[in-house]
């Protein structure tokens, strides 16, 4: 059994099913990657160029939010952890996101 089979074993020990179901939620979570990598870059050059704080805690509450939505995927695929661990994490950082963009709304210049 090489690495990639047993990342998809549960832990009953059945099979996940590995044909269009995984492909299609790995390719919507990496267009959700390159999506919030492409807001990230936008907010951070806006920051350079306007030395304005806000945007700065935007660009770090989409980056978290990218985070958040790419660690579920990693920690149950590829390092194998409990489902419910990996969505637990993955929501506490999206929740550390959003926090920040909640933040950069109402901080001031």
């Amino acid at each position: 059994m090489d690495v990639y089979t047993h990342n998809l074993k549960e832990k009953s020990g059945k099979m996940i099913d590995a044909s269009g179901t995984f492909w299609l939620t790995s390719a919507t979570k990496i267009v959700a990657l390159a999506l919030g990598a492409f807001i990230v870059y936008l907010a951070y050059i806006g920051y350079r160029r306007n030395r304005s704080k806000p945007l700065l805690y935007a660009a770090l509450g989409f980056a978290l939010v990218t985070l958040g939505t790419v660690t579920e995927g990693v920690l149950y695929v590829i390092l194998g952890a409990e489902l419910l661990i990996a969505t637990a994490t993955g929501t506490f950082v999206t929740i550390l996101g959003f926090v920040a963009i909640i933040f950069s709304i109402y901080s001031t210049k």
